[in-house]
């Protein structure tokens, strides 16, 4: 197989917005060629469908929302639907290219996630508009712009939802009619990655933490906007524009009371009550980290998938199989750690040795998220919108013959 090699320009396509000129390096990066695998199992497709077109090559990291009966999804063209959980089998499609915003647009440029709350169905989108629908019909039951671009998942607390901009700004809206309840300031970056970290609920809804654009921790009351808290996770140095950036884009994590944060340039880091370090390892992501009972588990800008002790930051293994294959975040799944990559191949790691057991092409088009898990089955979504249900049991397969037209 020919070796292929990709400068560092050509390597952050996907995942890095340069907001200003800079001088790029001359380094060259090698990409790992596909493993040769001997699969110890075979991939079970539950079932398949399809919503609208994907995302394309576009930067939109749209996953499934999952409750007890259905899965909802959406395409960076505006399909949003709802799936039985059971077959797959659409129950509504809402399309929201026919609203009246984006009769002017491309496309409505969907990419804020998809999440739950108060019986509704909330997106966001490039385009800087936040949707609110009915979770049992479907229909847009308000809609509210932000006027910035909102790439992360908007989260419903009590009675309001809550996004995150990139231009570094949280805004909160009330649940039932989309009005504006209260902004924070912007803390935009004129150099950063592309995205904005996903928000983590703690202090049973009372607290929002987040990373920035400026490689922080902020912990915010959810009530008002006010800031309780920041701390440093990131302070890159180097010589270009590149080593210089420090986003925190990687959700942070909130466990056993105590919380793990990881830089571009930064550190993983674990902190106890107080904001006091446990401990600190040097360790570059911008990608969503996974966890089980005993380990973190983290894909590195390189694309290296790591494990590590939760308790002392010890590493246990590294998977270096696939460098700078756009390595997915990794997630836990049974004693799995589950992967994609840029070539659309969904590996499968053994959880105690970091060894590929399994691996299968589920997309030519690449896989830029991870299966969401949920009641032991792994949903996934891919970049050409097809959606997958997944377990690794041989189970009678079911396939939804119903598709979207683009």
């Amino acid at each position: 197989m020919l070796r292929k090699t990709l400068s560092l320009a050509g390597f952050f396509g996907l995942s890095l917005f340069i907001q200003s000129c800079s001088l790029f390096e001359k380094d060259v990066y090698v990409i790992a060629d596909v493993p040769d695998i001997d699969n110890q199992f075979e991939m079970n497709v539950v079932w398949d469908t399809s919503v609208g077109s994907g995302v394309g090559k576009f930067f939109s990291s749209l996953a499934p929302a999952v409750s007890d009966e259905r899965v909802f999804v959406a395409s960076r063209g505006g399909k949003v639907a709802a799936l039985d959980r059971s077959d797959g089998s659409k129950i509504w499609t809402t399309d929201l290219s026919d609203e009246e915003e984006n009769d002017d647009r491309r496309s409505p440029r969907i990419s804020g996630g998809v999440s739950l709350g108060f019986d509704k169905v909330f997106v966001g989108s490039e385009n800087g508009y936040l949707y609110a629908l009915d979770r049992s019909e479907g229909n847009v039951i308000w809609k509210y712009n932000a006027g910035e671009e909102i790439m992360s998942s908007p989260v419903a607390l009590a009675d309001r939802v809550i996004i995150y901009t990139t231009s570094g700004r949280l805004i909160a809206v009330n649940d039932e009619n989309g009005e504006e309840l209260w902004k924070t300031s912007s803390e935009f970056s004129e150099l950063s990655l592309r995205g904005t970290s996903d928000l983590t609920v703690v202090e049973n809804g009372k607290v929002l933490m987040y990373g920035t654009p400026q490689g922080k921790l902020n912990m915010i009351d959810s009530s008002n906007g006010t800031l309780i808290n920041t701390i440093i996770v990131s302070l890159p140095k180097g010589r270009n524009s590149i080593d210089k950036i420090g986003t925190v884009s990687a959700q942070p994590l909130f466990l056993d009371g105590e919380l793990v944060a990881v830089g571009y340039h930064g550190s993983l880091m674990h902190f106890a009550g107080g904001a006091s370090n446990v401990w600190k390892k040097n360790l570059s992501s911008y990608r969503n980290m996974s966890y089980d009972y005993s380990d973190l588990f983290v894909t590195d800008d390189r694309g290296h998938v790591h494990s590590i002790s939760r308790s002392t930051g010890e590493e246990r293994w590294v998977n270096k199989d696939l460098s700078y294959r756009d390595v997915t975040a990794p997630v836990q799944y049974d004693s799995y750690v589950l992967v994609g990559d840029m070539d659309g191949y969904l590996y499968w790691l053994d959880s105690a040795t970091g060894k590929i057991v399994s691996m299968e092409r589920v997309d030519s088009d690449g896989l830029y998220i991870p299966p969401v898990i949920y009641d032991g089955i792994a949903y996934l979504q891919t970049r050409s919108g097809d959606v997958y249900a997944i377990t690794r049991e041989q189970q009678e397969s079911r396939s939804s013959d119903e598709e979207d037209d683009d």
